[in-house]
């Protein structure tokens, strides 16, 4: 039996759109964002799932969540997935 493991990134948020660094910053997915995760949650609706694993940011977990929905899995928080911290650079621009 193989293992397949299928990495999906958060969807937009207000400061992905805005080409911020949000690395370690806890920010909510925006109403785009929660589009992209839940149409991404009806195209994997037939796959088999084992788990949902997210880091503990709300934009990963929202995102894990709409995911998890239809397979009537629980989101299982790890700090390991976390985002780099941009330092000095969080939420500001790449122009910045």
């Amino acid at each position: 039996m193989s293992t397949r493991i299928l990495l999906v990134r958060h969807g937009s948020t207000e400061l992905s759109a805005e080409d911020r660094f949000a690395g370690a910053t806890d920010v909510a997915l925006s109403t785009e964002g929660e589009q992209q995760a839940r149409l991404l949650a009806r195209r994997l609706g037939s796959v088999k799932l084992a788990a949902v694993y997210a880091s503990p940011l709300q934009r990963t977990r929202r995102t894990a969540e709409l995911l998890a929905a239809p397979h009537a899995l629980p989101v299982l928080p790890r700090d390991e997935l976390r985002e780099i911290d941009h330092g000095h650079w969080e939420q500001r621009t790449r122009a910045e």
